[in-house]
């Protein structure tokens, strides 16, 4: 029926189960926009003075904006251990719908109080940590060892599918006099629960444990993976072993710095395009949304041509595509910051997005190769980095951009990631390697390969 290939219509499902999960968490970066426009709904402040309710300072926006990475942060590792434990299939299916939940319930909570606001994203951030987890968790059990690229390309591109379609919803129900801006987060509440059941009817843990697998495409899946690798079961995770890994510990910084450069580019763009470049509410939402859609057809080139391309070794490949991620990208950061005209910025965004997404092809890559079975934990540590940058980039913004219109804060904030970026490239030079580490191997092999080591050094004596 699916003619060997039922591992991409998985792959496709859980897709837009990851993507709904951001999406819900990134409504509010729009709607910061149009919460304000009823002027009479207005609450009592300390000194007597009355505020619209939603007119949110930098501060209480950074901190609306920030506990989505305290919550991600403090349950990325237990959800880690739970998937190791359990499979996959039922706590992201769980944290899917507690996503959708919190997502329906946000706009009560934010007339509530700001407090209510901020234990819903708190929650909507718990939900987040089950993302990468997730995509880890797929990649070890669903993707062949040829395919890696493509799959981590493709699953992490839900990112920016998220922003393609939540930021022009937001405009149309923010400009709706019919509905409001209320109704982007039911919409996208809805439309998560429908995804998630559908994901959690389709998906199984093992490959062979599912009807829909032919032989063939089960052994095309399990090509060149080791024994242990195969072995869903019995997988103890040597953690002291991974966290002291010299290439694992560069990736996991460069993947740090790598989605720094993306949190600022989605969760600001349409702040930064509103309030600095000055274009209208619906502008900013095609301009945002035409800014993530420029990157999807060069992802898919990327993954595609880093599997595909054989004309030289995998420890170039990730350096090349390392390249475009890191330097290249890193120089379209800096331009920003001198850029004359809002066009040309709004070009250098797009190609921010563009060069940033070889990154499938780097430490992506990489940490799969280094890591094999174990790669899940690796990429959940991601995860826990990227809600780190979740709480960290909104404190830089606080620190460096004393107002939404601060272009002189803005400006020491692109360049400063820029220069970060290209140094980053080089840190990854000195450690890229596509030999599996030693801790992916059972104790038999390890054992076996010292054993031959010591008959031959005999032999050579």
């Amino acid at each position: 029926m699916f003619c060997h290939r039922f591992r991409l219509v998985l792959s496709v499902v859980s897709f837009f189960a990851l993507a709904s999960i951001y999406s819900n968490q990134i409504i509010i970066n729009f709607t910061f926009i149009c919460m304000t426009k009823d002027a009479n709904d207005t609450i009592s402040m300390a000194d007597g003075s009355l505020r619209q309710r939603f007119d949110y300072s930098t501060t209480e926006k950074s901190l609306i904006l920030s506990s989505i990475g305290i919550g991600t942060m403090l349950f990325t590792f237990p959800i880690t251990h739970l998937v190791t434990k359990v499979g996959a299939r039922h706590p992201f299916y769980f944290f899917g719908l507690l996503s959708c939940f919190a997502t329906a319930l946000l706009p009560w909570a934010a007339r509530y109080s700001i407090w209510m606001l901020l234990f819903f994203r708190f929650l909507q951030g718990v939900a987040y940590a089950s993302d990468f987890t997730t995509i880890g968790k797929i990649c070890v059990e669903w993707a062949p060892l040829r395919e890696i690229s493509f799959f981590i390309g493709f699953l992490t591109a839900f990112n920016f599918w998220s922003s393609v379609i939540t930021n022009p919803l937001s405009a149309y129900f923010c400009q709706s006099d019919a509905f409001g801006w209320e109704y982007s987060f039911y919409a996208h509440a809805t439309g998560g629960t429908v995804i998630f059941t559908i994901w959690w009817l389709l998906y199984r843990d093992d490959p062979k444990n599912h009807p829909a697998v032919s032989e063939k495409e089960l052994n095309r899946i399990h090509k060149h993976k080791s024994d242990e690798h195969k072995d869903t079961k019995k997988r103890d995770v040597p953690y002291w072993e991974i966290i002291k890994n010299k290439t694992i510990i560069v990736c996991w910084i460069t993947a740090f710095l790598d989605i720094n450069s993306f949190i600022l580019l989605v969760t600001y763009a349409p702040i930064y395009f509103y309030k600095v470049l000055k274009f209208d509410v619906a502008t900013t939402g095609i301009l945002v949304s035409a800014v993530s859609f420029s990157q999807l057809p060069f992802k898919t080139m990327f993954c595609i041509s880093s599997d595909r391309l054989n004309c030289m070794p995998e420890r170039w490949k990730m350096l090349f595509y390392n390249f475009f991620a890191f330097v290249l990208c890193g120089a379209c950061y800096a331009a920003i910051a001198i850029s004359p005209r809002r066009e040309l910025t709004v070009l250098l965004f797009a190609l921010v997005a563009i060069t940033s997404s070889a990154n499938c092809g780097s430490f992506y890559k990489c940490v799969n190769f280094v890591a094999r079975q174990h790669a899940h934990f690796v990429i959940s540590a991601i995860q826990f980095s990227k809600c780190v940058a979740l709480f960290a980039a909104p404190a830089v913004v606080v620190l460096m951009v004393d107002n939404d219109e601060d272009v002189t804060g803005w400006n020491q904030i692109f360049l400063g990631f820029g220069v970060l970026q290209i140094v980053a490239h080089f840190v990854f030079w000195a450690v890229v390697t596509e030999e599996p580490a030693e801790f992916t191997k059972n104790r038999s092999e390890t054992s076996l390969e010292k054993t031959n080591i010591s008959i031959v050094s005999l032999s050579i004596v």
